[in-house]
């Protein structure tokens, strides 16, 4: 199969979670505000978010409790044109660090142009700083990503190609979606 190209990297990390006592941390569920939080992260997402002509979207989940929930509440909150995204549980993601989210990203080369990354920290904010050029908006995405945050990461080559050469990704947006208290 032939690069897909240009590329859009999508990092969301999962929603606040809850420590129920004895709960092991992989099975940790959302809390209150995560629940909140998740769904707005689906709208910012619609709102925000296209994808890369061409090709759906490929969504990874970790396959942690708290990242399954976030996506299941946030796509819960996209429109039709999601429909087409293909979903797939990612085990790579959960502790992932940098080398091997590089990995994952590589893997996913020659099936989307969009890809996005739910997951945990600090290998997210370690892969957008990574991956980015050194501008104001990856400084703003990394020096604290928090629960339910996103950044759009966008490169005019082909995955494969921007991941084998020093900051060929931009930060095109950043936000940290919040529902009301």
């Amino acid at each position: 199969m032939t690069q897909i190209g240009p590329t859009r990297v999508i990092v969301m990390r999962h929603a606040k979670s809850d420590y129920p006592w004895g709960v092991t941390d992989h099975d940790r569920p959302l809390n209150e505000r995560g629940r909140r939080d998740a769904p707005v992260a689906g709208r910012w997402l619609d709102s925000h978010v296209d994808w890369v002509p061409g090709a759906a979207p490929l969504v990874l989940v970790s396959t942690a409790r708290r990242a399954q929930l976030t996506w299941g509440l946030a796509s819960a909150e996209l429109s039709r044109r999601w429909q087409d995204a293909s979903v797939e549980d990612e085990p790579r993601i959960y502790e992932a660090d940098v080398p091997t989210l590089r990995d994952v990203l590589s893997d996913a080369a020659t099936r989307a142009g969009t890809v996005i990354l739910v997951g945990h920290n600090p290998g997210l904010a370690g892969l957008i700083d990574d991956l980015a050029m050194p501008e104001p908006a990856a400084w703003e995405a990394t020096v604290k990503f928090p629960t339910s945050a996103i950044a759009v990461l966008s490169s005019g080559l082909p995955l494969a190609d921007a991941l084998a050469q020093d900051d060929a990704f931009r930060v095109s947006a950043f936000a940290v979606p919040r529902g009301a208290a």
